[in-house]
């Protein structure tokens, strides 16, 4: 499994902890999960996507074998900052859990199992 489709662009609006919108598209990132709205966890999370990458240019990769989008038709991508990936920063400080990858039914995809080793290994914020 590879990354097949890369692009730049400017991250200018943060959903929430796993979705957001670059250039106007809107991007549900690959192999995590963050709160909803009104659930523990869901300001952090957001707050710490938009400390990271808001308002700046980000890569949006994605990811050969994989669904483009998905039923929200959203783009479904990993989103990196120089080398800060999202998910792995989510994970590790407890604010997301990795899932929606080969194990949860979906598609594997390139760091399902380091995801899958943070988020076992770190104490989650709200549990």
């Amino acid at each position: 499994m590879t990354l097949t489709g890369c692009r730049v662009g400017t991250l200018n609006y943060v959903v929430d902890g796993d979705t957001v919108d670059v250039d106007g598209i809107r991007v549900r990132l690959i192999g995590y999960d963050t709160p909803e709205r009104g659930q523990c966890g869901y300001a952090e999370a957001k707050a710490r996507v938009a400390q990271l990458v808001g308002d700046s240019k980000v890569v949006v990769l994605t990811v050969d074998g994989r669904d483009v989008t998905d039923r929200y038709r959203r783009e479904l991508a990993y989103v990196r900052r120089d080398d800060i990936d999202l998910g792995r920063v989510l994970i590790s400080e407890g604010l997301a859990h990795a899932r929606y990858d080969g194990l949860d039914g979906y598609g594997r995809h390139p760091l399902q199992d380091e995801y899958r080793a943070l988020d076992a290994s770190t104490p989650n914020l709200c549990e």
